[in-house]
């Protein structure tokens, strides 16, 4: 709890009914004796704000039903969830204004006569292209760069370990499914995240928490690591080395790849094999082309596979021309990854070198058999997968391994800390704003003024734009010492003064400029220093607006 006596002249928080105590954001002073406290304190006043139980009961909520939350009806049905998505935008009056905002977050923002695209005020469009219901992608951070950051890894990290080892990363993964108290746990958690969901006794499927299985579907771990030793793992695995490889013993001097190479095919397991001392130097050096090589003559069709994908056996074969050779080279110059398989198939020369690697028949209708066994169901008894029990088909299916694509919207970690810090920041900005409502227009001009020149590009644009926003407009005119009466003139006359009065006082007539720390700092102190004078009687009196327009129109 926040300690009040950091100053005489401060409060004790006030008692929300029913004996839950709430802090209040505290200001002492005015003009710039109050921003000096306010800076001063601002960090552990924020703190305490943020843990105080009424905060912190709607950010955790948040945190644990977003990700249940499919179409803007969930969303408006969901009063706590909005509470917090509204907040975040400052939209917080909108609340019960329930048919408005669901049309808002409906709109086509496609289309610029939506309801989003018209309205002046640009939070609602923010909310709409935040959410973006009506759009493909799912949710939006609008490219922020800590949105951007860990996009990039999100993307990188490939297994439950990539994950656990970045602290940063966990925590706001942990935050997005309401599990932070578990981010000490390292051996649960990655029991959680490697679960095999389709397995209904998986570790993770046997938790009462839905929300632990939730997590581990959405980074899906399970079938990352199947493509990691699939035919894409592979070639991962062999692309920089495989030039270098003279001989099946360079092959399995090397742990990494002789793992790969048994993976591919599904021979990892088989240890009655490949435990037995220089089988797999047999293997890999026979003749793949001779009927009575050893490779030949197993009962298992894939060991054939396997010496003729390297054809070390053939002198006549080079390894980077080799099935294996070939096949990579197809993977890795392609501009995007296997994914479906539409992308297999689709592409017949890479799907012939992969049938040529795994040893398929190849012929008349043999691509369409490849494919109706790639795409058969292995659950459905009658499947082809089932009435073809081939170990080379089934370990060309098995390195695919092609993934349904989901249909559901998911909420990054970005996306709940951003809006859940949004909804903190706005909160205490109001809360200031109770007491002073100088200190909130200060605290919200860096984010205002940054905003809008994202948004708005022309300078006379972004001038149009400061008018129609309340705290904008009520800054400058403080910072310009312009009277009240000062917005009754003719549009393009305020445009005019606000120019004049910028270029005199500050030294340049656009607002993108005040997105400098220093000029910015300047426009608070002066918007404060005035405000003040105003709040006391100064210059801005009856007689002094007269001569504050006569000389701002001159």
């Amino acid at each position: 709890m926040w300690n009040p006596g950091l100053c005489a002249e401060t409060s004790a928080p006030r008692e929300v009914t029913g004996a839950i105590m709430a802090f209040f954001p505290i200001v002492t002073g005015s003009g710039l004796n109050a921003w000096a406290f306010l800076t001063g304190t601002r960090e552990k006043q924020m703190a305490a704000f943020e843990s105080s139980p009424l905060i912190a009961r709607d950010t955790e909520r948040f945190a644990a039903r977003i990700q249940s939350v499919q179409t803007s009806e969930q969303l408006m049905s969901d009063r706590a969830l909005l509470r917090v998505a509204l907040g975040a935008f400052g939209l917080d009056d909108d609340i019960d204004n329930r048919a408005f905002i669901q049309r808002v977050l409906d709109s086509d923002l496609t289309d610029d006569r939506s309801l989003a695209n018209r309205l002046a005020d640009k939070r609602y469009l923010a909310l709409a292209q935040t959410f973006n219901f009506a759009g493909p992608g799912g949710p939006q951070m609008g490219g922020s760069d800590s949105a951007s950051i860990l996009s990039d890894k999100l993307a990188a990290i490939q297994t439950a370990d990539d994950l656990l080892s970045d602290p940063g990363l966990l925590r706001a993964a942990l935050k997005t499914f309401g599990l932070e108290s578990d981010r000490g746990n390292v051996f649960f958690l990655q029991k959680v995240l490697e679960s095999d969901l389709e397995d209904p006794a998986s570790f993770a499927n046997r938790l009462s928490d839905t929300r632990y299985a939730d997590m581990a579907r959405a980074f899906d771990f399970q079938t990352r690591a199947q493509s990691a030793s699939g035919v894409q793992g592979f070639a991962a695995v062999f692309a920089d080395v495989l030039p270098d490889l003279e001989t099946a013993q360079d092959l399995l001097d090397a742990p990494e790849l002789r793992e790969a190479a048994l993976k591919v095919f599904g021979l990892e397991k088989d240890f009655v094999n490949i435990d037995r001392p220089d089988f797999l130097l047999d293997m890999l050096s026979s003749d793949p082309y001779d009927a009575e090589s050893l490779a030949a003559q197993q009962d298992d069709p894939r060991y054939l596979a396997l010496s003729g994908a390297f054809a070390f056996g053939d002198p006549d074969t080079a390894t980077v021309d080799s099935p294996a050779g070939q096949m990579i080279a197809a993977l890795t110059g392609r501009a995007a990854p296997v994914e479906t398989a539409a992308d297999l198939f689709d592409d017949v020369s890479l799907t012939l070198k992969v049938m040529e690697f795994f040893d398929l028949p190849q012929g008349p209708g043999k691509i369409d058999t490849a494919r109706r066994y790639i795409e058969s169901d292995p659950e459905d008894p009658i499947s082809l997968r089932n009435a073809l029990p081939e170990p080379r088909y089934e370990a060309f299916a098995n390195a695919f391994s092609f993934a349904e694509p989901s249909t559901g919207r998911s909420y990054s970690p970005d996306f709940v800390d951003t809006i859940t810090r949004n909804y903190v920041e706005r909160q205490f900005e109001a809360g200031v704003g109770e007491s002073d409502p100088n200190m909130r227009i200060a605290l919200s001009m860096e984010r205002e003024i940054t905003q809008l020149v994202a948004r708005v590009q022309s300078t006379d644009s972004q001038w149009f734009s400061v008018m129609a926003s309340a705290p904008l407009r009520a800054a400058f005119e403080g910072a310009f010492r312009l009277p009240s009466s000062f917005g009754s003139l003719d549009v393009d006359q305020q445009l005019s003064i606000l120019k004049d009065r910028s270029e005199r006082f500050f030294g340049t007539d656009r607002v993108s400029d005040y997105t400098d720390p220093d000029r910015l700092e300047s426009l608070r102190r002066s918007f404060l220093v005035n405000s003040n004078l105003s709040g006391s009687g100064g210059p801005l009196t009856s007689a002094g607006i007269v001569f504050t327009l006569l000389s701002a129109s001159g």
